[in-house]
C-alpha cells in the first residue's frame, strides 16, 4: 500500500522564496500549495486541507502574525513552522510560545528545513485521524 503525500502549505509574499520552497517540498515527495497573501492561505487551509504550514510573517494584506493566530484558534493541532528573516530572538521566542512547531531563519539551509518539515508531519500524522488517509 502506498502512503499518501503529506500536503504542505507555504505562504510568503517573496514568488522567488515561495518557488524554491515549493521545489524543495515537491522534490522530497510532498505535496505542496503556495500563498503570497494571509487571506490566500486562509482560504487554501480550507480546500487544500495542509498536513503542515510554512507561514512568513511579513505578508501584504492580513499580517502573518494574525495568519498565525487565527490557525492556533482555528486549527489547533495543524503544525505551523514560521519562516522568516526577522532574526530577532523575541518574535521567535514569541511565535514558539503561542504555539509555532519550530522557526527557521531566512536564509535556512535545505538539511534544518527538511529536519524541521519531516518533525512536523510526523507530529502530525501521530496526532490526527483523517479517515481520508485510509
Amino acid at each position: 500500500m502506498e502512503l499518501p503525500l503529506a500536503r504542505i502549505l507555504v505562504v510568503d509574499d517573496d514568488r522567488h522564496v515561495g518557488a524554491t520552497l515549493r521545489d524543495l517540498l515537491l522534490d522530497l515527495g510532498y505535496a505542496v500549495k503556495n500563498a503570497v497573501r494571509g487571506d490566500e492561505a486562509l482560504r487554501l487551509i480550507e480546500v487544500f486541507c495542509p498536513d503542515v504550514v510554512l507561514l512568513d510573517l511579513h505578508l501584504p494584506g492580513l499580517p502573518g502574525a494574525e495568519v498565525f493566530e487565527r490557525l492556533r484558534r482555528e486549527h489547533p493541532g495543524l503544525p505551523v513552522i514560521i519562516v522568516s528573516a526577522n532574526t530577532d530572538d523575541g518574535v521567535a521566542g514569541r511565535t514558539l510560545a503561542m504555539g509555532a512547531l519550530d522557526y527557521v531563519g531566512k536564509p535556512f539551509t535545505v538539511e534544518r528545513l527538511e529536519r524541521v518539515v519531516a518533525t512536523a508531519v510526523t507530529a502530525a500524522w501521530a496526532t490526527r485521524v483523517d479517515p481520508g488517509r485510509s
